[in-house]
This record gives C-alpha cells, structure tokens and sequence, in this order.
C-alpha cells in the first residue's frame, strides 16, 4: 500500500511540475501555431484542431 502511495505522489508531483504542458484544449489560440514540434521556450499543449501540437509563444497568457 504505501508504494501506491509513493507512485502516486511522484506522479503528482511529475504533473504540477509543468503546468500547462500536454493539456487538451479544444482549439488552438490564435497566438498559437500547428506544428509537429515545438520550440523549446513554447508551450505545447493537444487542440482538435491541430494534427500534432499546438504551440503557444511565451509570451502569451491566457484568460
């Protein structure tokens, strides 16, 4: 039991280490871009919009 508590808190902690990497947006902002890569300074997150990633500059902070 206490390794499933050990695995979870590891996963937990892994996921709040990068907020707003891999999440699933229903479309990508205008400021964002389609790519099937994405810069290392962008934030990339899935959009049923876009093939592979979409890719959100910096910069940019949503509402």
């Amino acid at each position: 039991m206490r390794f499933l508590y050990l695995v979870f808190a590891v996963f937990l902690l892994v996921s709040l280490a990068a907020p707003g990497y891999g999440q699933i947006r229903k479309h990508c902002p205008k400021v964002g871009y389609c790519s099937s890569k994405c810069s290392k300074a962008d934030v990339w997150s899935f959009s049923s919009d876009c093939k592979y990633y979409c890719c959100i500059p910096p910069g940019w902070k949503a509402k």
